[in-house]
């Protein structure tokens, strides 16, 4: 049983009008929710049950109280409405969190409790057929939104205050630290870097395959999504397919309409980006196999620097740096930019990708 997504006319023309509707999100406040989700139940995310297992032991009683109250919100897909129907993309959490609070003060609250409430009936109705058990839903139960929903009707200024302490105290105690630890600004930019690129490069059909999400299909003119129950969704030539990576996220995926077209939410941890082989992969490990390296390394993951700037950073000779330099490049670990006269080193993708967090591992200092 799919979700059926239809394009109009205009975007069926050739690839790159087609490749026109497609736009990749980055979105913090995505993470924070889909975190949540694993909090919630996370027997069903083996990828990062010792990351809930740890967080568990960081949290109150009071605060499971919450994140089962809160469950409606991030239990399934994250409904649009929250992200504002991504009117506007912003660039941190902070930011994120801010908008959110401005566009609930704003909004008739009977939209909010209207939005929710069909998650709920979509959820109990729809969402969780006997197949989604045989999918990545087994022993799945719903929560019960009673209360949200209650409170959302009555008093909905007091549930908005509440979900926005719940969230500063989920920040302060594990979520901020999380994101810093994983390096998770790093790990989605590079991945939508990545992909845009390869869109750029290939088109969207060719993308489709490339993100090895195996419930995603181009079929006959169609975009086919495999989820445990049958809509079809019939795009404007105005609308759009966002694309919103997430590290939380396994084994779901979540597919939801909203009023500018569709966002699909998608694994990108359970991706491998590269195939090495061992004699690469050897010279990987030698090249970050000395101090030195690692240091310069480091150094180039704050920022690019020179070769002249590297020296007296290390207080070692331009010839010496340059020796370094050398085996890192052909290890392509580090590339060259130019900025004027200036030669600049720059780290590459390869060691966020295969050890995310790495630099988060090194101190500048002994």
């Amino acid at each position: 049983m799919p979700i059926t997504i239809n394009f109009g006319k205009y975007a069926l023309q050739n690839n790159e009008t087609l490749t026109q509707r497609i736009q990749f999100v980055y979105s913090p406040l995505n993470e924070l929710f889909r975190s949540l989700h694993v909090l919630l139940n996370p027997r069903h995310h083996g990828m990062n049950i010792e990351w809930a297992l740890e967080a568990k032991q960081q949290l109150s009683n009071d605060f499971f109280n919450d994140l089962h109250y809160f469950s409606l919100i991030y239990e399934l897909g994250v409904p649009p409405i929250l992200f504002n129907n991504f009117e506007r993309i912003t660039t941190n959490l902070d930011a994120e969190v801010k908008q959110l609070k401005e566009y609930l003060n704003k909004t008739d609250a009977k939209v909010i409790l209207t939005s929710l409430q069909k998650v709920a009936a979509d959820r109990e109705n729809q969402f969780i057929p006997s197949l989604a058990r045989g999918l990545e839903w087994q022993g799945y139960q719903p929560e019960d939104s009673g209360n949200l929903l209650t409170d959302l009707t009555n008093r909905p200024d007091e549930v908005y205050r509440h979900l926005f302490t719940f969230i500063s105290k989920y920040r302060e105690r594990v979520f901020d630290q999380t994101w810093k630890d994983k390096s998770l600004e790093s790990f989605l930019l590079n991945e939508i870097k990545q992909q845009s690129e390869y869109l750029r490069l290939h088109g969207f059909v060719s993308l489709i395959d490339h993100l090895q999400v195996d419930r995603i299909h181009w079929q006959q003119n169609q975009l086919v999504v495999t989820k445990p129950f049958s809509e079809t969704i019939d795009l404007t030539d105005r609308d759009a397919v966002l694309l919103l990576p997430s590290y939380f996220i396994w084994p779901h995926l979540f597919v939801d309409h909203f009023q500018h077209g569709v966002v699909i939410n998608y694994d990108a941890l359970n991706k491998l980006k590269a195939k090495i082989s061992p004699d690469r992969m050897a010279k990987i490990f030698n090249a970050l196999s000395d101090s030195v390296r690692l240091k310069i390394m480091k150094y180039l993951s704050d920022q690019p620097y020179t070769t002249q700037a590297l020296g007296q950073i290390l207080i070692m000779s331009d010839s010496t740096v340059s020796h370094h330099l050398k085996l890192l490049k052909e290890a392509r670990l580090v590339t060259t930019i130019k900025q004027g006269k200036f030669v600049l080193y720059k780290p590459t993708n390869i060691i966020s990708d295969l050890i995310p967090g790495f630099y988060n591992y090194l101190e500048e200092n002994e």
